[in-house]
């Protein structure tokens, strides 16, 4: 069967060398890198896209599914670096080495040319996501405000939201400060100064500022992490180095590009590894999550990155019909990362499609945060996913008490593998002493992959990322989560800041949500809110619960829901929740990676801005 590949011609995006000889039969191949990496001193990741155009001009880097299905988008290494160069070329052209230059697209090849033509011009990359929707704008506001762009790069698609959009910016804004790639010409590139045959310049040094990335804000508002050209490539080698090192690969990614999973795993690592890698756009996975599981099967992809909530909504939409035409086989690295790994989540997935020729050893659990570039911890490739059983009452106390799995107090924690090669992992007690294995104290992590601070909050950067341990030399990065070592592996238990603690015991609240999810099929996945409620005398525990789309449940059956929900945690934690608040689909406020913002819940229901299901469905019933 041959694809019916189509090639959106757009600016820069418009040559000959964009291929379109694609066939779903013919599955693509991993490249072979010209040589290892190692071999060569670069100072950023352009120097790495620079050697690949170089030596492999013709190789192919992306393929973009522009429906998410069957229309392509392809380039190659040569192209893309040549795309880049016209960016880099404009960029240049009005003096922007070193300034910040705010990125609005879609996920795409135009995306991936235009971060790295903000890279190789020496001016700051500020990642975000495009200007559609009001959470988006809202975001959008508060991220422009922080990092003051003086440029936005962005397509003539965004053009009609221009003024909306420098409207939010607290200074003015001129002519030449708005930059429309595809309206660029495509012969600017000065071949002098970005031709690739050339041996890497060293213009651009690995001590200098690269991006913001700005974290989820799943806590807190986004903040600008100061990430440099080291810190990218550190990030590279060592992931690198846990993935086996450089072989032949096919990679797929549906994660956000603005997001530092998505950036850092699914755009540079494949440009560093030297593997082509599929690309979906999020949205296009959301609304049908058999897109990622079928361009995995047509283009025999070896290595993908999801969160947890991807792999429950892979179980939860993909009919059964489906499996038949689903070939997993070729799988071999899945790493699962950004929020809680539940073993409960891969043991369904794998049980769920074992007969597609699935793996369990597959699953690589993960651990970073935008903090450290993205990489902090992993299991090892070819290794199986480890889960430790410990008693739950321990954890509650803050220790480790290892259990059976049989035992009725047993929770599982995912193994979240080993530190990354060069860092020192941690972890400590409130005072800043380093504690022992299988105590549970904050996450602290020194090393390479560490950035070096948050863009224009200098009190908050020396009490983060400039952290210091008695005996140890360096500076630690405090990551605000939780957890613990054994046996020289990391396991994650929750966030410093969404810990609730009832009657001196310590309650995650991903440990709740899961249990009301678990309660009832009419609850949302993915759409369950728990934190704590200070009463003044006490912390009591509070809950919002989203319901499907659809459902229509009277005032009786939300009355037993609700004693359902309390029943459940009360006889799995000990502890009763206070509030219940449910809420139609859609009013847990989100991150961009898809993550519950519990922080975000938690105000809108004490401020009585959270919508209620009750109140949606009255006023449907009026209309």
């Amino acid at each position: 069967m041959q694809a019916n590949a189509e090639i959106v011609h757009t600016g820069v995006l418009s040559k000959e060398s964009v291929k379109t000889d694609f066939s779903f039969d013919k599955p693509l191949q991993g490249h072979d890198a010209p040589a290892t990496l190692a071999h060569y001193a670069f100072q950023s990741v352009v120097d790495v896209l620079r050697l690949r155009a170089a030596e492999q001009p013709d190789q192919l880097a992306f393929v973009f599914l522009s429906d998410g299905e069957a229309l392509e988008q392809r380039i190659s290494y040569g192209e893309l670096y040549r795309q880049a160069a016209v960016v880099a070329s404009a960029l240049s052209a009005q003096n922007a080495p070193g300034k910040r230059v705010l990125m609005l697209f879609e996920s795409g090849l135009e995306y991936i040319a235009a971060l790295f033509g903000i890279l190789m011009s020496g001016a700051v990359a500020i990642p975000s996501f495009p200007p559609v929707g009001s959470r988006a704008l809202e975001r959008l506001a508060v991220i422009a405000n922080d990092a003051e762009p003086e440029f936005i790069l962005t397509n003539q698609r965004f053009s009609r939201l221009r003024e909306r959009v420098l409207a939010m910016l607290p200074l003015s804004f001129g002519e030449q400060g708005w930059i429309e790639t595809d309206r660029l010409a495509t012969d600017a590139a000065d071949a002098s100064d970005f031709d690739p045959g050339k041996a890497p310049s060293g213009r651009i040094k690995g001590h200098e500022l690269a991006l913001l990335q700005y974290t989820s804000g799943s806590t807190s508002a986004p903040k600008g992490v100061m990430l440099t050209h080291e810190n990218l490539l550190s990030n590279c080698h060592c992931a690198s180095s846990w993935m086996g090192g450089e072989q032949a690969r096919v990679g797929c990614t549906w994660l956000p590009p603005y997001h530092d999973m998505g950036l850092m795993g699914g755009i540079l690592q494949p440009i560093y590894e030297g593997f082509p890698t599929v690309i979906l756009s999020p949205g296009h996975f959301i609304q049908q999550p058999l897109r990622w599981l079928t361009a995995i099967t047509r283009y025999r992809v070896s290595t993908t990155i999801g969160p947890n909530f991807a792999f429950d909504l892979c179980c939860d939409t993909v009919p059964d019909e489906a499996l038949a035409t689903l070939d997993l086989s070729s799988l071999t690295d899945v790493y699962c990362g950004a929020e809680p790994i539940r073993q409960s989540t891969l043991d369904r997935f794998a049980k769920r499609f074992a007969a597609c020729g699935f793996r369990t050893q597959a699953f690589g659990p993960c651990y970073g945060l935008a903090e450290s570039t993205v990489f902090v911890s992993g299991k090892r490739t070819g290794t199986t996913p480890y889960f430790l059983h410990a008693e739950k009452d321990g954890l509650a106390l803050g220790e480790l008490e290892p259990s059976s799995p049989d035992s009725p107090g047993a929770q599982a924690v995912a193994s979240c593998g080993v530190p990354a090669p060069q860092h020192d992992v941690r972890i400590v007690s409130p005072g800043a002493q380093v504690l022992a294995d299988g105590c549970i104290g904050e996450i602290w992590v020194s090393g390479a992959n560490v950035g070096i601070g948050y863009w224009n909050k200098p009190a908050l950067s020396r009490e983060t990322f400039y952290a210091v341990l008695e005996g140890h030399p360096g500076r630690y990065m405090r990551t605000g989560d939780l957890g613990f070592l054994w046996e020289g592996e990391l396991y994650v238990t929750g966030r410093m800041k969404d810990l609730i603690i009832v009657a001196g015991r310590n309650l995650y609240p991903q440990d709740i949500e899961l249990l009301v999810q678990e309660t009832d099929a009419r609850i949302r996945l993915n759409g369950v809110a728990a934190f704590s409620i200070d009463t003044g005398s006490n912390e009591q525990i509070a809950i919002v619960a989203e319901l499907r789309r659809g459902e229509r449940l009277g005032a009786d059956e939300l009355t037993s829901l609700h004693g359902a929900i309390v029943a459940r945690v009360a006889a799995h934690l000990g502890a009763t929740p206070h509030l219940i608040h449910f809420a139609p689909m859609g009013a847990i406020p989100l991150t961009t990676s898809g993550k519950v913002q519990r922080q975000a819940t938690k105000r809108a229901l004490l401020e009585q801005s959270l919508a209620s299901y009750q109140r949606s469905r009255a006023s449907q019933a009026e209309e």
